[in-house]
């Protein structure tokens, strides 16, 4: 059960992941576009994020940048002043300031009451936009069936360490499985990158469980939501696993509330989205966890009634551990589960973990040079 279920909704996913989309298309589609740029204490990279947005091809009539500042401290609303000033930028922009702390979604609420346009993107400070990516995505939302789009992550870092090679590999599998739900039906994976909304379909940003849980809002209005494969957005990983773990916390602490809501909605009978989707990413989200707990368990017991099997086991685990691909993928496996079991352990116990604030190592570790190689400003 805890290996066979990942691995089979994997390869399901993957050959979903090859078919054509089932939509209608329009390369020409050139809505209205309000992008969204949630920050706080960021002075550290908000120059970096203007200079990449000055950088993307799109109607300068029907752009606009909203800097989202929920009560930030530092100088970053003086760095956005002095870029704004500095530059002569093509499309508008604006700040919302919120003088008091409200949080991410708090503040993007206050701000998408003011919002006339026809698509709402949102996109973390710490992330970076080739300059196409607007000219090959918004034609997905052109199709009256699709209600959201996301897009792919890709590390400017993979390969640093064995923590950035680690996320970079999960990743790639979970990637795969979000583009098969997509062309299946719909992927509830958003992620703050790029995360573009139809405005008509947008009453409020889910509270409780950000980018995913208002995908989710979009599907309950029987609309789609889904992954494109063909953009994505480049950031940082941290690169020590503690500060991986402190983003990961979140993240799966967000996913098992979400899926926990399905579950509910499933229940129910009030879940617009297909079975063989929902039931799998339930049982990964918040079954696999405790199921880890039981194999340990049983493994340990087997390996101590009886030494012979306990050998075979053990040249097992030496063979998945020797070879470089299975090693890293078992690791992500293992490694992940943890993550999830604590997160769930911890939401059981009704406590809320502490760190939401942005992991500063990892964002030390953005420079210009990085950027310019990819030739994203």
């Amino acid at each position: 059960m805890f290996f066979g279920v990942p691995g089979l909704y994997f390869l399901y996913m993957r050959q979903c992941s090859q078919r054509k989309w089932d939509l209608d298309i329009d390369s020409d589609f050139l809505p209205s576009v309000s992008i969204l740029i949630p920050v706080y204490n960021e002075q550290q990279i908000i120059g970096l994020k203007l200079e990449n947005l000055a950088k993307v091809v799109y109607p300068a009539e029907k752009m606009e940048v909203i800097v989202v500042n929920d009560a930030s401290s530092d100088d970053t609303l003086k760095i956005v002043a002095q870029y704004i000033s500095e530059h002569r930028l093509q499309f508008r922009v604006r700040v919302f300031d919120s003088q008091e702390h409200l949080g991410k979604t708090g503040c993007l609420n206050q701000v998408l009451k003011t919002i006339q346009s026809e698509i709402v993107i949102i996109s973390d400070a710490d992330c970076f936009w080739p300059k196409d990516i607007l000219q090959k995505s918004l034609g997905y939302l052109s199709d009256p069936s699709v209600g959201a789009i996301t897009a792919r992550e890709q590390l400017l870092n993979a390969g640093d360490t064995w923590v950035t090679r680690g996320e970079q590999t999960y990743n790639n599998t979970v990637q795969a499985i979000r583009i098969g739900e997509s062309k299946l039906y719909s992927t509830l994976f958003f992620q703050g990158g790029f995360a573009a909304y139809k405005k008509s379909l947008l009453n409020k940003f889910n509270h409780a469980t950000d980018d995913s849980g208002t995908a989710l809002d979009i599907i309950q209005t029987n609309k789609r939501t889904l992954l494109i494969p063909e953009i994505g957005f480049f950031t940082i990983s941290p690169t020590a696993w503690q500060d991986k773990f402190t983003i990961k916390i979140r993240r799966a602490s967000h996913l098992q509330q979400l899926w926990a809501r399905c579950l509910n909605l499933l229940i129910q009978g009030k879940l617009l989205m297909p079975k063989r989707i929902a039931i799998p990413e339930i049982i990964l989200h918040l079954f696999n966890p405790l199921l880890l707990v039981v194999l340990v368990a049983l493994t340990i017991a087997v390996m101590v009634s009886y030494p012979f099997l306990a050998l075979g086991i053990l040249v097992v685990l030496g063979v998945v551990f020797a070879v470089k691909k299975t090693q890293t993928t078992a690791i992500e496996l293992i490694q992940n589960n943890i993550i999830l079991l604590t997160a769930l352990m911890s939401f059981l116990a009704k406590r809320k973990f502490r760190f939401w604030k942005p992991v500063e190592g990892a964002r030390s570790a953005l420079n210009k040079q990085m950027l310019q190689e990819k030739q994203l400003i």
